[in-house]
């Protein structure tokens, strides 16, 4: 594929087993979709319609998270170079940090490769989101109960 439509994001989010909640809310040529584990996602197309092709010329791949006051600058660095495959990045004033995987398509991709991109982009969200909010076992109150050495809890 050199160049895709709305039409080709629906069959590459379907055809994963993704469950489509909204399309063209980031676009003409966008949609959100949802993964058997509940992850919510973007697929958005970019470079459009342009003297080159119709259609886009590229696509993103777009994870999200509501910011909070743990996200700072240092973390969505460390997550950029933890994970160079995915761009991290921080708005501050939207309160979002946001996962992205950009695919350029002129000069042509396989549809397999592309369905790999979002394969890669969906699983290095949370691994993202981990560095960004690293689990604290030591403050977990359900962590503390199960591991216990309280003769009281068996």
């Amino acid at each position: 594929m050199r160049s895709l439509n709305l039409e080709d994001l629906k069959a590459i989010a379907v055809s994963e087993g993704h469950t489509i909640t909204e399309v063209g809310g980031e676009g003409d040529i966008s949609l959100r979709a949802t993964n058997s584990d509940g992850l919510i996602f973007h697929l958005i197309g970019t470079a459009c319609d342009t003297e080159y092709a119709e259609g886009c010329l590229g696509m993103m791949v777009q994870v999200r998270y509501d910011s909070d006051e743990d996200v700072t600058a240092e973390k969505v660095n460390d997550a950029n170079l933890a994970y160079a495959a995915v761009s991290t990045w921080w708005d501050k004033d939207g309160e979002t940090l946001g996962i992205t995987r950009y695919i350029i398509l002129d000069g042509g991709q396989r549809m397999e490769n592309v369905k790999i991109n979002l394969q890669n982009a969906l699983a290095l969200g949370p691994l993202v989101a981990d560095v960004v909010w690293p689990y604290d076992a030591e403050d977990d109150e359900y962590n503390d109960w199960l591991f216990s050495d309280d003769e009281d809890s068996e």
